[in-house]
């Protein structure tokens, strides 16, 4: 069974005085332990998929099922990764881990014992009573990561997490987080503007087009498993495909 399936999808965004259709006519599944990234032109509706499958939007007409149920934001299935860590700046290292588990009523000694294990598995340990602002913008992802994972979601929607980073950092990061998610056996859909990001990490990368945004192209990627994403960015294989995608979505830029 397909983890998420999302059938004949449109949706609208309605104001007084007009109507704008973001997405058409999308159809895609991601199936359980993948990592899917979605590309495409500004504006095309890549983040508010995320959005649909998260449950804080609905569509106007088409299905979204995450587990074969209309998504619902109050549980935990899904755990959201945004452009920014959103670190509290007077809690350390170990209190910001514990927040979403405060959030959601679920800070039990199991809960807090396990997001400590994660933190020290993953090389957080010695911060656990530092200050965001004592942290390099890396290790303040690799933090709100492993905030994501205290709740246990078995899907991790991630906009952009790397966005607001340096291109050296981003680089480290990519090899550190795609071996946490694949570590912990999850599930994840990333949304980026970068194909090269998108190629280093995923199983399969979907391109959207112009808005209103539908599925233009799929590309599954078969790379040796064994090459870290900072690897397989110096294939050939992996230039090919950036020159194919970045065609891709020149064509649809020149439609907007």
């Amino acid at each position: 069974m397909n983890l998420v399936e999302i059938e004949n999808l449109n949706l609208f965004y309605q104001s007084v005085k007009s109507e704008t259709q973001a997405l058409m006519d999308v159809n895609l599944s991601i199936q359980p332990f993948e990592f899917v990234s979605i590309v495409g032109p500004s504006g095309c509706g890549k983040t508010t998929i995320l959005s649909l499958i998260a449950g804080l939007i609905s569509p106007t007409t088409g299905v979204v099922k995450v587990k074969d149920e209309t998504p619902n934001p109050k549980k935990d299935i899904c755990g959201y990764m945004f452009q920014r860590d959103n670190l509290l700046p007077w809690r350390n290292i170990e209190k910001n881990i514990y927040f979403g588990l405060e959030i959601k009523h679920k800070k039990s000694n199991e809960n807090k014992e396990y997001a400590r294990e994660l933190a020290i598995k993953y090389g957080l340990g010695e911060f656990l009573k530092k200050h965001p602002h004592e942290l390099s913008g890396g290790m303040r992802q690799r933090v709100s990561l492993i905030r994501t994972l205290a709740l246990k979601p078995e899907l991790l929607l991630l906009d952009e997490p790397f966005s607001a980073l340096d291109y050296q950092t981003r680089l480290t990061l990519c090899d550190d987080i795609l071996h946490i998610i694949k570590s912990e056996k999850k599930t994840a859909i990333l949304v980026t503007h970068d194909i090269q990001e998108a190629i280093s990490m995923s199983d399969r990368i979907i391109v959207l087009s112009a808005r209103p945004g539908t599925v233009k192209a799929v590309h599954k990627l078969n790379f040796d498993k064994a090459l870290t994403p900072f690897e397989r960015r110096n294939t050939t294989k992996a230039k090919k495909l950036f020159d194919v995608i970045w065609q891709e979505i020149q064509n649809e830029k020149a439609k907007i």
